[in-house]
């Protein structure tokens, strides 16, 4: 079958090169507007208000990460602290009031580079009010304590406890901005038992389970930017947290955008509160018989300048199991992820397929890396079955983190291709899952090779493996297995070790077989792909031919080559020979049966017996000589004096013209001799 080869391209979701403005921007300058709305209203005819204050926190404001390069209130406010002041004398029906500013926010990783224990055991006192529940972040909520218990179960390591409890919301609550959440903020035990809410209520359910472990965390409210087709502006105000780290300070986690210990330049900060529920705008007044009714609040913002470009240092490779499988199979996509960094990095990394190819799961997944850590994450993929036979697909794969740091990979397919089943795959998925929850797994270095990818079952192979202990542990009894074999050894701190195994080759096709590595602290996997050849072999089968033939017959001879090894015959010559005759083909490499029809007429045989033998020489890939063959005869009879004479005469064609004249002549003289005797005897 004739191949023809088909790339698959596919748009991505998001345009790489100019939409990561938000995250990879050394600084951005933003306008903020402030706009509210008040009404006196009067509850008798001669009701009035004398003096109206209104404070609002409401608003941006100086600080390590923004800078406040104009600001502009109407009517003039005076600033008090974190509040605004206005003050308005004898109002009547409806007024208003504005804050405009300039913001400059700075792109400024908080950078934490050593552990912090968990649980905390001691909070400074202007701190302990964070972990206690409030009104709307109920955390001493029964259902709240028991998840943030179990979400944090046996983790030391705060920001590790943290990135979990940040990590469960984003991927278990849903986002929805139906009127139930929009309207009105929901507690965060209201939101865990209906699992939806608006930002601040995704916000406020995390606070929660963090307080409910112990862990300090403040409510923050601003505006942001976000690119989502779900609001009609860009900026819009937006919710998230701060969470205390001893020793550090306050740390921002967006468990909205999936960032989780750094927040996006587009965050512009207004307040820091105890509760999301707590008012923006204090209202106060004196008057007689009437009372101020708040209007409406409008938030705007836009973009004024974006400059300079900073990308954060993370290194990325993607990688697939397969490099080819059959239409319907299983593959796996593994990112491995390192972080050059001496200090914690967390980030999402998402996948983008073609829409063949389907993703088992979440095709975004979140990891948190210590400083100069290395883990790897991945993603079953299924391929759809019905696709066309006559091609062979290439799919491309990108995976991209939320700084916007890419690797490709890819795989083909075709129907040549082994079916790839989502056992062998998971099987897989398995080992790199539990070399993830070893936490000390990524302090052993298992670093494999084969001799040889390819080989014939006569020949022998070794995988040669090289074990180092990069961590402060002593490993006892370590496992180390590939397949059936088994090798135990011990490993001490900065120590390192070789095994060796032979493969067994009475096992041929395709192979994967990892190699792992195994203790209480440590597993490790390190798949291996190879292909045992089995010794190619012939079989000459569908020989049809007729028994009997007469002298004007016309008739066909055939028969077919059969692969019958996975391995393919290679330099296959083929004679067919037939009374001394020979007719010859070759092949360069068998790789399907081929079929072979010739024809013949019974004028072109000899009397009697004919002999038929169809003889196949072949080759492997180094060269090993092989051969099969088959004979067969057919009798030509019925045929008259003069025909037999003829067909005896077609044996000369395969003699020399010198013999034929000599037995030209010796068969005259032997008939004109046979002539005289007879005309003797009359």
């Amino acid at each position: 079958m004739r191949k023809l080869f088909l790339l698959i391209i596919f748009l991505m979701s998001v345009q790489l090169a100019s939409a990561d403005w938000f995250y990879n921007s050394q600084s951005i300058t933003a306008n903020v507007d402030i706009y509210e709305e008040a009404e006196v209203v009067p509850t008798t005819p001669s009701g009035y208000i004398e003096t109206a204050t209104i404070n609002m926190t409401f608003f941006p404001k100086q600080m390590d990460t923004q800078e406040i390069l104009k600001f502009y209130t109407n009517p003039a406010a005076e600033l008090a602290g974190s509040s605004l002041k206005f003050t308005f004398r004898k109002p009547e029906g409806k007024f208003d009031f504005r804050v405009n500013a300039d913001v400059k926010t700075k792109n400024i990783f908080p950078e934490i580079r050593q552990k912090i224990s968990f649980p905390i055991v001691e909070l400074p006192n202007d701190i302990i009010i964070y972990s206690k529940p409030s009104e709307t972040i109920d955390s001493g909520n029964e259902g709240i304590i028991r998840l943030a218990s179990e979400l944090v179960k046996g983790e030391d390591d705060l920001y590790a406890a943290v990135f979990k409890i940040a990590d469960w919301t984003k991927n278990n609550i849903n986002y929805n901005l139906s009127t139930l959440t929009a309207e009105v903020s929901q507690k965060a035990s209201w939101v865990l038992e209906n699992r939806q809410g608006v930002c601040d209520e995704l916000t406020s359910l995390f606070i929660a389970l963090l307080r409910a472990v112990g862990i300090p965390a403040r409510f923050i409210s601003g505006i942001s930017y976000t690119n989502s087709e779900l609001f009609a502006e860009n900026w819009g105000a937006h919710g998230w947290a701060e969470v205390y780290f001893p020793g550090h300070g306050w740390v921002p986690f967006d468990v909205t955008y999936g960032e989780y210990g750094w927040v996006d330049q587009t965050h512009i900060k207004f307040k820091e509160s105890i509760d999301s529920d707590e008012p923006s705008t204090y209202y106060q007044w004196l008057g007689r018989n009437a009372d101020l009714k708040t209007g409406k609040k409008e938030i705007k913002g836009s973009t004024i300048e974006i400059t300079g470009y900073y990308k954060t240092p993370l290194n990325l490779e993607a990688s697939a199991l397969k490099q080819s499988i059959g239409f319907g199979s299983y593959n796996l996509l593994t990112a491995t992820v390192e972080n050059p960094n001496d200090f914690y990095y967390a980030t999402e990394i998402r996948l983008s397929k073609p829409k063949e190819v389907e993703i088992m799961g979440n095709n975004e997944k979140s990891i948190l890396l210590l400083p100069k850590e290395k883990k790897k994450v991945f993603w079953i993929l299924k391929l759809e079955e019905s696709l066309n036979k006559k091609y062979e697909y290439t799919f491309p794969l990108l995976i991209s983190t939320t700084h916007n740091i890419t690797s490709e990979a890819g795989f083909t397919s075709s129907i040549r291709e082994r079916y790839v089943s989502f056992e062998e795959i998971e099987k897989i998925a398995k080992l790199l899952e539990e070399e993830k929850e070893k936490k000390y797994s990524g302090n052993v270095v298992l670093d494999c090779k084969i001799d040889k990818s390819e080989f014939y079952e006569y020949e022998s192979a070794e995988i040669y493996c090289n074990i180092k202990n990069t961590g402060n542990i002593f490993l006892e009894d370590l496992n180390v297995c590939f397949e059936s074999a088994c090798k135990k050894m011990d490993l001490g701190i900065a120590q390192a070790k070789n095994a060796t195994f032979k493969v067994n080759n009475s096992i041929t096709g395709l192979r994967e077989s990892p190699m792992t590595l195994r203790n209480g602290l440590v597993s490790k996997a390190y798949p291996f792909s190879f292909k045992v050849n089995d010794i190619p072999d012939i079989e000459i089968k569908d020989l049809e031919f007729p028994n009997n033939v007469s002298y004007n017959d016309e008739f066909e001879i055939s028969f077919s080559l059969a692969k019958k090894s996975q391995s393919n015959p290679r330099n296959v010559g083929i004679v067919f020979a037939q009374n001394g005759i020979e007719k010859k083909w070759s092949i360069n490499e068998l790789d399907e049966d081929r079929k072979f029809v010739l024809n013949f007429t019974g004028k072109n045989m000899k009397y009697g017996k004919n002999s038929y033998r169809i003889n196949a020489d072949y080759l492997d890939g180094l060269g090993k000589k092989y051969n099969v063959n088959k004979e067969f005869s057919i009798d030509l009879a019925n045929a008259a004096l003069l025909q037999r004479l003829l067909l005896w005469l077609n044996s000369f064609e395969r003699i020399s013209l010198s013999t034929v004249v000599i037995m030209f002549f010796v068969v005259a003289a032997v008939f004109i001799g046979l002539v005289r005797w007879m005309w003797r005897r009359k």
